[in-house]
């Protein structure tokens, strides 16, 4: 019943602005422009695919606001995200992300030593890292021992959100993950 009353509303939320776009292509047609009334249906058609696609597979921007959002800081000009995951979020925005981002080795020991001076982040121990399923697609082979540092960053009055970096080994790659239950 809840997937059929969600099919429904999906339809309408559909149904409605197209719609209004065909009645407001008759009315061009009518006046003799019918290519602006057809663009205004490709356009709006064409931004529902973008949209629809980015929410399901987010670009690196999403990804480097994850960066700032868990460390508090803008990403290093030498920021290459190499692998990335993130759940679709569910209807109450719950979802997790986390991502592999590869730092050249001066910024990489730059955030380092910053985040361990930042009293608004804390250091945790590999027990403590929380293990989410993008998390762990993320890592792949990578061992949980590889991560020689890792912080979490608590928001007050928001303790249903899970944010953590992890420094890895070879000084070069850190791991993201945020979880908003």
């Amino acid at each position: 019943m809840f997937i059929l009353a969600t099919l429904l509303l999906i339809f309408l939320l559909l149904a409605i602005p197209y719609f209004l776009l065909y009645r407001l292509y008759k009315w061009l047609t009518n006046k003799g422009y019918r290519i602006f009334g057809l663009s205004f249906i490709l356009a709006f058609s064409f931004f529902l695919i973008y949209s629809t696609y980015t929410a399901i597979y987010p670009t690196s921007s999403f990804y480097l606001s994850e960066f700032k959002e868990v460390t508090l800081r803008e990403a290093p000009k030498s920021t290459t995200i190499i692998r990335k995951e993130t759940s679709y979020p569910d209807f109450h925005g719950d979802y997790c992300s986390a991502s592999l981002i590869e730092l050249s080795k001066g910024d990489y020991l730059k955030l380092l030593n910053e985040l361990s001076k930042d009293t608004r982040i804390s250091k945790i121990t590999q027990d403590d890292i929380t293990m989410s399923e993008e998390l762990i697609k993320v890592m792949g082979t990578i061992k949980t021992e590889q991560i020689i540092d890792g912080f979490t960053r608590h928001i007050v009055n928001q303790e249903d959100q899970y944010l953590f970096i992890g420094f890895l080994a070879d000084k070069k790659t850190i791991i993201l993950n945020i979880c908003a239950t």
